[in-house]
């Protein structure tokens, strides 16, 4: 493997082209949201204005579940399918997570859900409340820019990914300046640049790929309206982003019934966003694998290029974990935290260092089972892992509630071990399927 890295085996530059801007897209996010943090930070009461934001973006992210597996359907079959088909599907269900969102945003369902899921009191609720209703239209917007990068990369014009996203990573940087600067609150600085960018990334996605969303010769039929096989294929798949879409949420409605959830919340937020930003190449890695496959090529190598990846995150993770000089400038100097917030911070962060490797063990797997086209197996995946999950944040609670940081301890462990358990029951699951 080490031989083909150094003379640039064919295999690692096509492998490489496909992994950093599937990556940078897939973890934009991740990218984007320690910066808003750093902004919400030198706001006035910054862990407030941080919480509230996490509290937000966790339900209107869990609305918008079905974008983080968009992609994966599109680029199965957008070569070998019916794409005004596809489209229908995609913005049907784009439209069906709007409609959730309005109606739990704008009903009395919002009351209910900030009272008794989230146990949030004066000013972090009416924080809430008013963050959701600046971003209510995020869930749509979400699956349909992840639909048209899934079709940049099945028409092999990953270049445009680098177009898109830089645009809307520097609009959100510039919003999020300019709100600060007009002495915006800080949940809504980190709300509005977060939507408004999203909204004109979305565009310019949809104007780049606008010559690939048709076949020549075309037509609207009957057919197209008519998506039980995508449905078939997609609900596994649903219920696999349900897991990641869910912990966030559940972690959070965990820490607002501790004391401090201020600072708990910030804490595991703020820390598993600096995870993401540093292991940002894993999250390509699913794509990566698919795309490769599709293209034909070695499981071996597919498997020993995913696992290089995995290996040099967990070293740079390992680093920023344990080298002070280091994590003091990246928690201390750049995102302006002190105190118990950069303590419980610093411990999320390593709580979750351990998982680079396991988590390109579960990509590598769960790609498996997707390639076979049966994806029943992703469902008993996530139901483990959600067993895991409810396990972790019940007893969490009680075995450490004694701790002076036990916020961060019980929502980074329950990311942590999670995480890891996906991957161990993603091996089990694809160990008899028959590797490309």
């Amino acid at each position: 493997m080490l031989k083909n890295l150094f003379f640039l085996d064919k295999f690692y530059l096509i492998g490489f082209a496909l992994l950093i801007p599937t990556s940078i897209n897939l973890s934009i996010t991740g990218f984007l949201f320690p910066i808003l943090n750093a902004v919400m930070g030198r706001t006035e009461k910054p862990e407030l204005s941080i919480s509230a934001f996490a509290i937000a973006f966790s339900i209107l992210f869990f609305i918008a579940l079905p974008n983080l597996r968009i992609q994966q359907l599109t680029i199965v079959y957008y070569k070998n399918f019916n794409k005004l088909k596809i489209h229908f599907f995609v913005v049907l269900l784009s439209l069906i997570c709007l409609v959730i969102s309005v109606l739990i945003i704008f009903s009395p369902i919002s009351s209910f859900f900030l009272e008794n899921i989230f146990v949030t009191k004066g000013d972090l609720r009416n924080s809430v409340e008013k963050g959701l209703s600046l971003g209510f239209y995020i869930p749509l917007l979400l699956i349909l820019k992840m639909h048209f990068y899934g079709i940049s990369i099945v028409s092999n014009k990953s270049s445009l990914i680098w177009v898109g996203t830089t645009f809307g990573f520097v609009c959100a940087c510039i919003l999020a300046i300019i709100f600060f600067v007009l002495g915006y609150e800080g949940y809504k600085i980190g709300m509005l640049s977060f939507s408004l960018s999203l909204l004109l990334e979305t565009l310019l996605i949809f104007f780049l790929v606008r010559n690939y969303l048709l076949d020549d010769d075309y037509k609207i039929d009957r057919s197209i309206f008519f998506v039980a096989d995508l449905f078939k294929f997609f609900i596994p798949l649903l219920f696999a982003a349900f897991l990641p879409a869910f912990t966030l949420p559940a972690v959070n409605a965990c820490l607002t019934r501790l004391d401090n959830p201020e600072i708990s919340i910030s804490a595991v937020n703020v820390g598993f966003s600096i995870f993401g930003a540093v292991s940002f190449t894993i999250n390509g890695c699913q794509s990566t694998i698919l795309s490769l496959i599709a293209n034909g090529y070695s499981y071996i190598k597919i498997r020993e290029f995913s696992y290089f990846v995995g290996f040099f995150t967990l070293i740079v993770c390992s680093i920023i974990s344990w080298i002070n000089p280091i994590n003091e400038f990246i928690f201390i100097d750049l995102f302006n935290l002190e105190g118990n917030l950069f303590k419980s911070t610093l411990l999320v962060f390593r709580l979750l260092s351990f998982l680079p490797i396991f988590l390109v063990m579960e990509q590598l797997y769960v790609g498996i089972i997707m390639h076979s086209k049966s994806t029943n197996p992703i469902i008993y995946i996530n139901i483990c892992r959600f067993l895991v999950l409810i396990i972790t944040l019940g007893t969490g609670i009680l075995l450490f509630k004694n701790f002076e940081s036990y916020g961060a301890i019980v929502g980074g462990a329950a990311w942590s071990l999670s995480l890891f358990s996906e991957a161990i029951f993603a091996w089990f699951f694809a160990r008899k399927i028959v590797k490309p």
